[in-house]
């Protein structure tokens, strides 16, 4: 089940958040017209029917950002080998991420809260074009930060999901 886009309160009255709308339109059409980003970006909440993670039946609901946020950097992404095989390990930016998007939309819950025992949060790489490019399933390294003075910008640190890599989600948007 796809979810809507961004629902931020953005005040008219303050610069910042009477541009992101207009700036989230001009980066919309320019990246898809050059092609600019690699990766489609969702977040994935997982539901399971039972008391935890797991325990029943699963359900995804997705949120694909718009425009396409920028995975700016694979800071240590390596494959590590391990007795099972390799595995991927480091840690992947996602910036770029418009401020019309919620603290509850980027984690799956309000801040100060957490998703239920029966619930997961990952972020989704998707291939854009046709690279070949693997899916990457991600969880969160820390709480989504807020760059007001600089970038305008969600950034979003993450790492592997480490799940297995047929893992992938339960349904496509």
């Amino acid at each position: 089940m796809a979810m809507k886009g961004g629902e931020a309160e953005l005040d008219s009255e303050v610069l910042i958040d009477d541009l992101v709308v207009d700036l989230d339109e001009l980066k919309g059409e320019l990246y898809a017209d050059l092609g600019m980003r690699a990766f489609d970006v969702q977040v994935v909440v997982r539901t399971w029917t039972g008391e935890t993670i797991g325990d029943g039946e699963a359900s995804d609901q997705f949120l694909t950002l718009q425009p396409p946020p920028e995975v700016r950097s694979f800071d240590g992404y390596r494959w590590v080998l391990l007795a099972q095989g390799y595995n991927a390990s480091g840690e992947i930016r996602i910036t770029d991420v418009s401020l019309a998007y919620t603290y509850e939309q980027l984690t799956g819950c309000p801040a100060g809260e957490s998703l239920g025992q029966n619930q997961q949060l990952f972020y989704r790489l998707v291939e854009a074009h046709g690279q070949g490019q693997e899916e990457r399933l991600l969880r969160l390294k820390a709480p989504p930060a807020v760059d007001r003075a600089e970038n305008m910008c969600w950034e979003i640190r993450c790492v592997n999901a480490n799940a297995p890599d047929d893992a992938g989600v339960l349904e496509d948007p």
